[in-house]
């Protein structure tokens, strides 16, 4: 049976917990899960200086809401993922103990106990569901690498905000997923899987993000069965033929979901998944 690691950002990410479900209902044993401690004064002020005032927001989103901040739609949310997959775990402790996996805390992905022991365990693959960049020392201890769901279309756009940056520069059809390979930079690593996913007619970008969620499982879970499985086919990217795009200014966010909520030019398209 083959061993994967989980990186985790929280022990609250419904992310990770899906993900990891979903690969042990699939025959993958997990070695472990790497999960970041929240108390870490570091991470606060990096992620601050990162989202500025958002990060208020995300974190009542993301740790204390959780699947409450998720309203019915006509869409999927990863919430109703949960609810039709019927996973139930409320952390990634939960999931642990349920399992048999040893959930492992560390106050950064990169630090030494993390990489000893990947290079312990030897996994075969690493999936990372959030967590920050990682260094050489982790890549270098996870076996065939470390496999990650960008919530935008690579090469063309890389870094923050990849959503609502193609939306603002009238390229909704350049909305999308792509499974790649993790190396030391931001999104620059080989190609994995990559679908376009055009944003609907009068959906906000909050809507965006939440519709794309489940689908992010989804596909990082297969990709992490087809390389285990030996039918994945990685490619490198042409970095030349994007950009690395940093986050949004509030009016330039503004400004892209009045243009969403007129509706794109490719919006009447056939709904995606």
């Amino acid at each position: 049976m083959s061993e994967v690691a989980v990186l985790s950002p929280s022990r609250f990410s419904l992310y990770t917990i899906c993900v990891a479900e979903l690969l042990a209902r699939r025959g993958v044993k997990l070695s472990a899960i790497y999960v970041r401690r929240l108390l870490n004064p570091r991470r606060v002020v990096d992620e601050y200086r990162r989202d500025g005032s958002r990060l208020l927001r995300k974190v009542l989103r993301k740790l204390v809401l959780r699947r409450r901040a998720y309203r019915a739609a006509p869409y999927q949310t990863i919430a109703d993922l949960m609810k039709t997959e019927h996973i139930t775990h409320r952390t990634v402790g939960d999931l642990g103990r349920r399992r048999g996996i040893p959930v492992i805390a560390c106050s950064d992905l990169n630090d030494a106990a993390v990489v000893e022991g990947l290079r312990r365990t030897g996994p075969e693959l690493v999936v990372f569901t959030g967590g920050g960049l990682l260094r050489r020392d982790l890549l270098a201890a996870a076996g065939k690498g470390v496999l990650n769901c960008h919530m935008g279309v690579l090469p063309r756009y890389r870094g923050m905000d990849v959503i609502p940056w193609p939306i603002l520069e009238g390229e909704p059809g350049e909305v999308g997923l792509t499974v790649h390979y993790m190396d030391e930079g931001l999104d620059t690593g080989d190609l994995l899987a990559q679908r376009r996913i055009p944003p609907r007619r009068g959906e906000s970008i909050r809507q965006v993000y939440d519709r794309f969620e489940p689908i992010m499982v989804r596909d990082l879970v297969q990709a992490c069965l087809d390389v285990l499985e030996g039918r994945a086919q990685r490619r490198p990217q042409a970095l030349a033929a994007g950009r690395q795009y940093f986050v949004m200014h509030p009016r330039l966010m503004a400004i892209a979901e009045r243009k969403l909520q007129a509706g794109p030019g490719d919006a009447a398209a056939p709904a995606p998944p």
